[in-house]
């Protein structure tokens, strides 16, 4: 009876192994066909940004450099509105 006991006892810790080693494989390849896709929407992000004659590696400071040509045209265009007008309008 003890061995009936132990052999079952074995079973089941050798099938949760299995179950353990199937699920880590199902993760497997989920993460590969992740990393493949990733590595695709890079390589398109890259082409994209050599469409625009920009290297990935400058692509920060490409990113600050168009921020912080927007902010000033915002700026500028706040300064062209003539909101005292708008305000008298506003207020009619």
């Amino acid at each position: 009876m003890a061995e009936s006991k132990e052999q079952a006892l074995y079973e089941k810790q050798i099938n949760h192994l299995k179950e353990a080693l199937r699920r880590s494989r199902d993760l497997r390849e989920r993460a590969l066909s992740q990393k493949e896709l990733l590595e695709q929407q890079r390589e398109k992000l890259y082409q994209k940004a050599a469409e625009y004659g920009v290297k990935p590696e400058e692509l920060g400071d490409k990113i600050a450099s168009l921020k912080q040509e927007m902010d000033q045209l915002l700026e500028e265009a706040k300064k062209l509105i003539p909101w005292d007008l708008l305000e008298k309008e506003r207020s009619r």
